[in-house]
């Protein structure tokens, strides 16, 4: 590694049983997206580490960086090296994904694949799945097309997404996925369509926050252990999840879950207290048996009651 008053000007590291070398010049002359004359050399020499450190090849298209103004470069990483790096766990079984659409039926449908008719069904999101060899459960995760399309300073729809959206909205629920099954290998890894970059370089959206003109887009926050055991003690009560721990049974929940649009093994924090707001105004109805209404003197009988159950939560997460 050689430094110049403290900035790093070049690494040497091998990715995929490949030497690599990779020096600053080569970063500012081939592998900056948007305006090379003004990524200086700290991010540069950071953009090294990440790639020597993360083992990644920026010459196969693996990572490079996007800047644009006086905005922060970001690092972006290619859909390959996620794949690639999936496909090196021995735990590793494939994948399955595809787009969320409001089909004909005015239903919300997991259509694998991209294919929708456009202008008369909803393109509305997208999902992917992770399967593994042995007993670890799948991983499932969905998107929202509102949340990631990409759109220029006048609003309208950037080029890529808006003639290829079931490609990109279905790649951002793909590489989620790949990173939550695989955190070890692919955390703080993100592809350009999560952080506001188009591949072919186009810039997306404003940045965060206006009045700071230098804010970097941030991944969603999780949801935490305490919010998560929120949403378990609601389900309980609203007979949405039986049983306790690994060995609950949630599909209820999922169904309520997934017809907002979340997916529960990927729950952000805002979509944790939604979700929660979701299940304190959800109402039990449970059909009495009509022999055994009693009904009361001047009143009309009604078969509808509400059911309400406390149970103990497990500390185990089931999703």
């Amino acid at each position: 590694m050689s430094k110049q008053t403290g900035v790093i000007t070049s690494v040497n590291y091998e990715a995929g049983g490949e030497k690599i070398e990779l020096t600053l010049m080569d970063v500012k002359n081939y592998l900056v997206s948007g305006d090379p004359n003004s990524v200086t050399n700290q991010e540069v020499g950071m953009f090294l580490k990440l790639c020597e450190g993360q083992k990644l090849n920026p010459f196969l298209r693996e990572a490079y960086l996007a800047k644009y103004g006086n905005q922060p470069a970001q690092m972006i990483v290619g859909k390959d090296a996620f794949t690639k790096r999936a496909e090196s766990s021995p735990n590793y079984k494939g994948t399955k994904s595809g787009v969320i659409v409001v089909n004909l039926n005015k239903q919300i449908e997991n259509r694998e694949g991209t294919f929708y008719l456009k202008n008369r069904e909803e393109l509305v999101g997208g999902w992917a799945k992770v399967f593994f060899k042995d007993d670890k459960e799948e991983v499932f995760n969905t998107v929202s097309f509102d949340e990631y399309v990409g759109r220029k300073k006048d609003g309208s729809i950037t080029s890529m997404w808006g003639t290829k959206p079931g490609t990109m909205i279905r790649k951002v629920a793909l590489v989620q996925a790949l990173r939550e099954a695989f955190p070890n290998v692919l955390g703080q890894l993100y592809v350009a369509e999560e952080l506001g970059t188009e591949p072919d370089g186009e810039p997306l959206k404003e940045p965060l926050n206006k009045q700071d003109e230098t804010a970097t887009p941030e991944p969603p926050k999780m949801a935490s252990k305490a919010l998560k055991q929120q949403v378990m003690q609601l389900a309980h009560e609203k007979e949405l999840m039986i049983g306790e721990g690994k060995e609950a049974d949630i599909s209820r929940l999922e169904a309520l879950a997934n017809e907002h649009q979340m997916s529960l093994r990927a729950l952000t924090e805002d979509q944790a207290n939604e979700l929660i707001k979701i299940l304190m105004d959800y109402q039990v109805i449970q059909e009495v048996p009509e022999e055994n209404i009693q009904p009361i003197e001047g009143e009309t009988p009604n078969v509808d009651a509400e059911v309400v159950e406390n149970n103990e939560i497990d500390e185990d997460n089931p999703f």
